[in-house]
């Protein structure tokens, strides 16, 4: 196999990869976030009900990423951590009597980069506090404590662009691939 076809097919994978998984996460986000978007317009008509805080806590999640530069023996590794903190909570409300459990906020992200931020979040909602409920009249044991949308907007346009670029990869990837290739004498 010759050099040049050798670069093209490592091309050629780094062009379907990329742009596959770019595209994977884009439409799976996207789906998702207007889910939620639908969620949340939805949840601003629901009825509302009395419910108490059952449990309220922060929790965090570190996710680690490692990454290596240069080559041989100046090869480095360097490792990153990025910590997310939210607040686990657990309300109970009932709706004609019958007893339901809720742990939902917003249907929007309840993740903060900051742990005073989840703080301040938390406080609004401390153990044993009277709070109301919004719940979903066909579903009951669909609930939250905050209703409305707040903050999907972006999260929608960061994944509608990881679409994009991923998308531009698939045809980059596709004209490559079935494109007209040239022959053995470069014609």
């Amino acid at each position: 196999m010759s050099t040049n076809n050798q670069g093209r097919i490592i091309s050629l994978l780094f062009l379907w990869g990329f742009g596959g998984m770019a595209s994977l996460i884009g439409v799976a986000g996207v789906l998702m976030t207007y889910w939620n978007i639908q969620q949340d317009r939805a949840s601003e008509s629901w009825p509302e009900v009395p419910g108490e805080i059952l449990k309220s806590r922060i929790e965090s999640e570190t996710t680690r990423t490692t990454t290596s530069t240069g080559t041989g023996l100046n090869k480095k590794k360097k490792t990153h951590k990025d910590t997310d903190y939210f607040v686990e909570l657990r309300y109970a409300y009932k709706v004609e009597g019958q007893a339901y459990e809720g742990d939902r906020i917003r249907f929007a992200s309840t993740r903060h980069d900051e742990r005073a931020d989840a703080q301040k979040e938390q406080r609004q909602f401390p153990k044993g506090k009277k709070v109301v409920v919004y719940y979903d009249p066909e579903k009951p044991g669909r609930s939250v404590l905050i209703r409305g949308s707040s903050g999907n907007l972006g999260q929608l346009i960061g994944l509608s662009i990881c679409l994009l670029i991923g998308l531009t990869f698939v045809v980059f990837a596709i004209r490559s691939t079935f494109g007209k290739k040239p022959n053995e004498n470069g014609e």
